[in-house]
């Protein structure tokens, strides 16, 4: 593996964090299809993997880490089983969050933290693999939006990242940050946090203020 002179040496903490968040948000849109029991867990652990699983791929990191490191697996069906035990009250500190946070809520908080987290984790494995900047931003989104698409393909919607929300940028900002960073000081991984907090922040604020790629309309 050649490795990019500049990379950040960044923990496998994001990625698994990523895993977690994209997880978690996967069995809250099973729960809103109302899915069985099986059908969130399942959905739930491809939205956390699918966005790692398509990166390692491009970057040919053969076999993917899910697949070699139980710890990713392991990570999404626990996220999957707390939105479960949680939505449904299976215990009393559930139930008194799930009676103050309503559904929207919590889906989008753990939404914007998953692109924080897989752009900064998916822009560090292409820089550590040799990619260039501008392709390790590119890889970087893919991982922060690839297991969104997959699961809302899974329950036939059209793909968040393709309709007119503010989502792609987020994690092209969050990846740029990562870019510049390797290529100023390759030892700033506190900058790593810098950039997935700036990237699920601006996703937020995108929603609050309801910003949109909007085109204009065509003229008649």
């Amino acid at each position: 593996m050649d490795v990019h002179p500049n990379a950040l040496h960044l923990p496998v903490l994001f990625d698994l964090l990523g895993v977690f968040s994209a997880a978690a948000a996967g069995a809250l849109t099973g729960i809103r299809k109302g899915l069985d029991l099986v059908g969130i867990v399942v959905l739930g652990a491809v939205t956390g993997l699918g966005g790692g699983a398509v990166r390692d791929v491009l970057i040919g990191a053969d076999p993917p880490a899910f697949l070699t490191d139980w710890r990713y697996l392991t990570t999404a069906t626990l996220a999957a089983a707390a939105v479960v035990a949680v939505e449904y009250g299976l215990f009393s500190v559930g139930a008194l969050v799930r009676d103050r946070v309503r559904l929207a809520t919590a889906y989008l908080m753990v939404d914007s933290l998953t692109l924080g987290c897989f752009a900064v984790s998916g822009t560090g494995k292409a820089l550590q693999y040799g990619l260039a900047s501008a392709p390790a931003v590119l890889l970087g989104v893919v991982t922060a939006v690839g297991g969104g698409v997959i699961r809302d393909i899974l329950i036939a919607e059209v793909p968040t990242v393709l309709r007119r929300e503010f989502y792609a940028i987020p994690a092209a900002i969050g990846s740029l940050i990562i870019v510049l960073a390797a290529q100023l000081e390759p030892a700033a991984a506190p900058l790593a946090f810098v950039a997935a907090g700036a990237t699920a922040a601006l996703r937020l604020v995108a929603v609050r203020r309801d910003w949109h790629a909007n085109l204009p309309r065509p003229r008649r």
